[in-house]
């Protein structure tokens, strides 16, 4: 009967699993020790069995295909911890898992960057399950490890390939959205992203602005000083508003033409926000872009519109954008180079107002 069982093994030299021979192996009758170790020489992937004692796994077996995947030969890790492919600071995480499922006496696989007595580094997946003894006392773990490093590689090479493409995207949708001059974010994201802050404000019932700025007579200035020198001036005070209005929180675009929109949200109430208006208006004055044929000033300035209070409930974002406009065109009209608002405060009446 031995030798019959031995002969339905087949030659060790050929690639099977160690799926592939307990299979072969479960229809001939009780195991022999001699047959469970030719199949364990003959599989091709690494066998090792780990002894449990006192909450320590040591190796006592590995077959022939665990030593010429790893380059150890038996006699050195006999009786070594279970972690010693994988004792690097980086592979805690998956040591962890393994720790755990022999702490719960479970099966578990992982996949891990392991490495050679050669120090050569190969992606190693290893399998584990535990063997329990008859009154159901766990006494060992067998490990079946392949080196899927191929494998793992075309998976990397696939997710790089997938991120690059991802980040194309991402750059396009961005530079979709952004102001080819300036750089400041275009109207048609403002609008979108307006709908959100919105939405936001409404149920978090906090205080909002949305800001129009204008630059005044700026249709002489392109008269009078070209188009070239036009967009330099339009570019410096994009930079200047978008230097003011920095906060993560805050959304800057550029409306069209020369005209930009700010929307805000009041963390520090109504008067701190309209001094910073103030400074944001003279600032553009300190850039001291000649504008000689300006009735308003030497230099270009700005006339600014802002809506503000908490956003009603029912009404949509195009209230603010509405009355910040009109705002902004109530400021022309009353000399320029000043800001003027409508509030919607609970405690105000909604009306215009100067702040400057």
């Amino acid at each position: 009967m031995a030798r019959a069982t031995r002969s339905s093994l087949p030659p060790s030299s050929l690639p099977f699993t160690l799926i592939d021979i307990l299979s072969m192996v479960q229809n001939t009758g009780p195991i022999s020790s001699d047959l469970l170790a030719a199949a364990l020489k003959a599989t091709v992937e690494g066998v090792v069995i780990w002894e449990v004692k006192e909450e320590r796994c040591l190796i006592i077996f590995v077959n022939t295909a665990f030593e010429t995947l790893t380059g150890y030969r038996s006699e050195e890790v006999i009786g070594k911890e279970c972690f010693f492919l994988n004792h690097d600071a980086e592979h805690q995480a998956q040591n962890e898992v393994i720790a755990k499922a022999v702490s719960n006496r479970e099966s578990c696989q992982i996949t891990m960057l392991s490495y050679k007595k050669s120090g050569e580094s190969f992606w190693n997946e290893l399998s584990l399950s535990p063997i329990l003894s008859k009154n159901g006392e766990l006494t060992h773990y067998i490990g079946v490890q392949k080196d899927v490093t191929d494998r793992v590689k075309n998976e990397q090479t696939i997710q790089q390939k997938q991120q690059t493409l991802q980040n194309k995207k991402d750059e396009l949708e961005e530079l979709a959205s952004r102001d080819a001059l300036t750089g400041l974010h275009n109207r048609r994201y403002f609008e979108e992203e307006l709908s959100r802050l919105w939405a936001v404000h409404q149920r978090l019932e906090a205080t909002m602005a949305v800001v129009f700025i204008d630059i005044d007579s700026f249709k002489l200035y392109n008269d009078h000083y070209g188009h070239l020198e036009g967009d330099r001036a339009l570019k410096a005070v994009a930079d200047t508003i978008a230097e003011s209005f920095s906060r993560k929180a805050d959304l800057v675009a550029r409306f069209g033409g020369e005209e930009f929109v700010v929307v805000a949200t009041l963390e520090n109430g109504v008067e701190c926000f309209l001094q910073h208006l103030e400074r944001l208006r003279l600032s553009i004055l300190d850039l001291k872009i000649e504008n000689k044929h300006s009735a308003v000033h030497p230099y270009i300035s700005i006339s600014t519109g802002v809506c503000y209070g908490i956003p009603p409930q029912g009404a949509s974002s195009s209230l603010f954008t509405r009355d910040a406009d009109v705002a902004m065109y109530q400021a022309k009209r009353t000399g320029r180079n000043r800001i003027e608002v409508v509030s919607y405060e609970a405690d105000e009446a909604t009306a215009m107002k100067p702040a400057s």
